[in-house]
């Protein structure tokens, strides 16, 4: 393949000298062409993943750029998509689908979905190692009532299920689009408020990225640990196709002194409502709340 960008010619480079990881760094940082029928660029149809069926599993087709994509298909395919890696992850159509990236070309690459999964969401540990200076991640939780009562009312709350990256959600200040966001619509309260447990993850150990399926043999080909009911994706991220919210698994977890209790309200401001003593074990109310 004649590489028609310096993306693709660091590509065929580091392909060329058998250096892999350089290559997956590259891929994971990439927007890929992700091409479109006729009949769904004219609106006829619905857009639906472009595939082929190998000898093992069903592999969902992307190139490096619009030319590569032409390249492969002989100027038969003319429309496309552009999606990142983690764009692809969240709307991932099936835990044992396969990335093909350039098919037809060299170089090309076949990723199975547990590394797609990987690379587009790392560990919040990976995370750090990559940006050593981005500081303690902030993950946060959307409480429903009663959970914020139950938490209010206990000494040393330990967090269990999900949580998710608060960086991820920082432009929605809206609350409905929040819960809508997450698929916790019923986290809003009777004001059209959310409440939103939020700290600091220390021990980022204790905060996993849930890869794995809706059951066994999803959880096996995405070489993961979790099995949940549908409409769980397994690749990392809330299963909302049109968002890329990190998510992380944790059991039990202490807070740390400072996490904070904060209403976003229907007008979209914030106010923090308590905060957590963990010195005394307790949540000390904002008086301007």
């Amino acid at each position: 393949m004649q590489a028609p960008s310096a993306f693709e010619k660091r590509l065929q480079e580091a392909h060329g000298r058998q250096d892999l990881t350089t290559c997956l760094t590259l891929l994971r940082y990439a927007d890929f062409a992700c091409p479109v029928t006729d009949a769904a660029a004219r609106g006829d149809e619905r857009i639906a993943w472009p595939t082929f069926l190998g000898a093992d599993r069903v592999w969902v087709v992307v190139y490096t750029s619009a030319e590569a994509m032409r390249e492969a298909t002989g100027d038969a395919v003319r429309h496309f998509r552009v999606l990142s890696l983690v764009e692809l992850a969240a709307g991932w159509p099936d835990p044992r689908w396969g990335l093909a990236v350039n098919p037809g070309l060299e170089p090309s690459f076949l990723l199975e979905p547990g590394t797609v999964a990987r690379l587009a969401v790392p560990t919040l540990e990976q995370d750090l190692a990559a940006e050593p200076d981005s500081g303690i991640p902030i993950v946060q939780k959307l409480l429903e009532v009663a959970q914020l009562q139950e938490l209010l009312a206990g000494e040393q709350p330990r967090i269990s299920g999900y949580c998710h990256h608060a960086l991820d959600v920082a432009h929605i200040a809206t609350p409905s689009v929040l819960a809508d966001a997450l698929l916790q619509e019923d986290a809003l309260t009777a004001e059209g408020a959310v409440n939103l447990l939020r700290w600091p993850a220390i021990g980022l150990e204790l905060y996993r990225t849930p890869y794995g399926g809706t059951d066994e043999g999803g959880r096996l080909a995405m070489a993961g640990w979790v099995i949940e009911e549908p409409p769980f994706a397994g690749m990392g991220l809330v299963p909302n196709a049109t968002e890329t919210i990190r998510e992380y698994k944790i059991d039990g977890i202490g807070l740390p002194h400072g996490a904070e209790i904060v209403e976003l309200a229907a007008d979209g401001k914030e106010r923090t409502q308590a905060r957590y003593d963990a010195d005394h074990g307790r949540w000390l109310m904002v008086a301007d709340a």
